[in-house]
């Protein structure tokens, strides 16, 4: 084998690692996304029994994992039921209170294992004789987790209490689909060097 030709080889077995890895790792890496939800942020609705978030992704059904809660303008929480979920949708059932600004807090556990929550807020103004206008009364406790498992009660930010939180449910989950990922990847990168280094190694053929 001409030096030439094992040049051009060397730089297409690099060049098919590197295209490789980063598309295996950021398939490992990536967290579900919320796609939509009902009741938008920023949204101002007359009546609500639920509120819908669906991702772009199932997540994970672990006992506990997955938390919805909607604070009033009074501090109380007006979820009346624990969120299901169906696919890559979460509902939750609700009854709200007074007229005012609501926030939502919910947290979920990705497809790839990691917890991932987020904060909004929509505006509660019913009309004379719409669905809930007398009122619920509310719960000084949030109805389903402790009271920092959602994303409210622990904001946003702290996304690393979440993942603390559901560490525990994590370990017996299905293998993560990151360490999958980062596997896979590993694999093929040390295929394609295996197999340059074996054929740079060959003795050139006799004549």
């Amino acid at each position: 084998m001409t030096l030439a030709r094992r040049t051009r080889l060397a730089a297409a077995g690099a060049l098919v690692a590197l295209v490789a890895l980063p598309l295996v790792s950021s398939a490992a890496f990536a967290h579900d996304q919320l796609v939509s939800a009902d009741p938008l942020a920023s949204a101002t609705v007359e009546s609500l029994d639920e509120v819908t978030l669906q991702f772009n992704n199932a997540p994970l059904g672990l006992e506990g994992s997955n938390l919805v809660r909607v604070v009033g303008p009074d501090g109380r929480f007006y979820e009346t039921g624990c969120p299901t979920l169906a696919g890559p949708v979460v509902t939750a059932p609700i009854a709200l209170g007074e007229a005012g600004e609501y926030e939502v807090q919910w947290r979920v556990v990705s497809s790839d294992g990691h917890p991932i929550a987020e904060n909004y807020s929509f505006t509660y103004s019913p009309t004379d004789g719409s669905a809930g206008s007398a009122g619920s009364a509310g719960s000084e406790t949030p109805l389903c987790g402790d009271a920092a498992g959602a994303g409210g009660a622990a904001a946003p930010d702290s996304a690393g209490s979440a993942q603390e939180e559901t560490r525990a449910d994590e370990t017996r989950s299905p293998v993560s689909g990151l360490w999958i990922g980062v596997g896979v990847g590993g694999f093929a990168v040390l295929a394609i060097a295996a197999a340059a280094w074996a054929i740079l190694r060959k003795p050139r053929d006799r004549e």
